[in-house]
């Protein structure tokens, strides 16, 4: 990659890995629908603005079933259990578990799809990623860390975004659209859904103060962490290839530690780190770019890790 690639990718590790701390920071006023509501309409307002000048256009009506499924569990069903988990845990642990998503999204491609199918290197990476992540929730002491339950919520917003993937690949993706005009389609449906979802469920009456702190923080989650951040991610995959632009996974918990214990003062114990260092070791194991362990495996089709990022309609965590 050149010198302005490295800029876009170290930028969309930072935009995403912040995300978490935003989040935390919105939930002093925001209730967690209408904080996914809020950055949805913002991000979709961002997106449809690129697409604009970009003369691009949304895509037929004939696959907007399909975008609207996606969108459920790409956007609505992860943004709001993200609000719920960091609610009851922190955003160091939040990020790092957003980090085991590709290697969740292998075990459900494994499954759903039959061209990918499971190979000694996956399954290792599989395993020791599941490990990993029962390193970082740290079953045996959540005292500075909030509650399992917020934790597990977490892990099921990941895996949602786990099944959009897969979903995506094997409904929209065939159609080959822009990345783009998909990805503001999905937006827009998302924000759509949640709204509805919101004004029902729980109303808009805010649980906290408006201050600016808060606002300020769901404009740069909208706006940057879910609108900008995509602009970048299908720059990247244009620029340097899918693959590359998924290496983008192996940063953003680095990010979200180091942003969660600088910026918000939460506590960091051994298992969170180490946790994380252990997800992202089998992530590298399972995509095979541990070169001197994958040369001992099969060859093996493309990762799905990588695939959600060659129509990257998905909003970051």
């Amino acid at each position: 990659m050149n010198l302005s690639n490295w800029g876009r990718f170290g930028l969309l590790a930072a935009l995403w890995g912040c995300s978490f701390a935003f989040i935390k920071m919105s939930l002093e006023a925001f209730a967690p629908l209408q904080l996914a509501s809020g950055r949805l309409i913002v991000g979709a307002l961002v997106v449809l603005g690129i697409l604009a000048l970009k003369r691009l256009t949304l895509p037929s009506r004939k696959i907007w079933g399909h975008i609207a499924v996606a969108s459920v569990f790409g956007n609505v069903i992860p943004f709001t259990l993200f609000a719920i988990g960091e609610q009851h845990t922190t955003a160091t642990t939040a990020g790092v578990i957003q980090g085991a998503t590709p290697l969740i999204t292998m075990g459900v491609a494994a499954l759903a799809l039959s061209e990918e199918r499971p190979t000694t290197r996956k399954v290792a990476g599989l395993i020791g990623g599941f490990l990993g992540l029962i390193v970082v929730v740290g079953p045996w002491n959540t005292d500075g860390f909030g509650t399992l339950g917020g934790q597990l919520a977490c892990v099921g917003a990941a895996a949602s975004y786990a099944v959009s993937f897969v979903y995506v690949r094997r409904f929209i993706g065939p159609h080959k659209l822009p990345a783009l005009s998909v990805t503001a389609a999905q937006l827009g449906a998302a924000a759509v859904i949640t709204v509805v979802v919101t004004t029902f469920m729980t109303g808009w009456t805010l649980h906290g103060d408006l201050t600016a702190k808060p606002l300020l923080a769901l404009l740069v989650l909208g706006a940057a962490s879910t609108g900008i951040a995509f602009a970048l991610l299908n720059r990247l995959i244009a620029d340097a290839g899918p693959t590359t632009a998924s290496g983008v996974n192996y940063l953003v918990p680095v990010f979200s530690v180091v942003v969660g214990v600088l910026a918000l003062g939460e506590p960091l114990t051994w298992n969170v780190p180490v946790g994380g260092v252990v997800v992202i070791a089998a992530l590298a194991l399972a995509e095979g770019r541990l070169s001197v362990l994958s040369k001992r495996t099969e060859a093996a089709p493309p990762p799905p890790a990588a695939q959600p990022t060659r129509v990257p309609q998905k909003a970051a965590p």
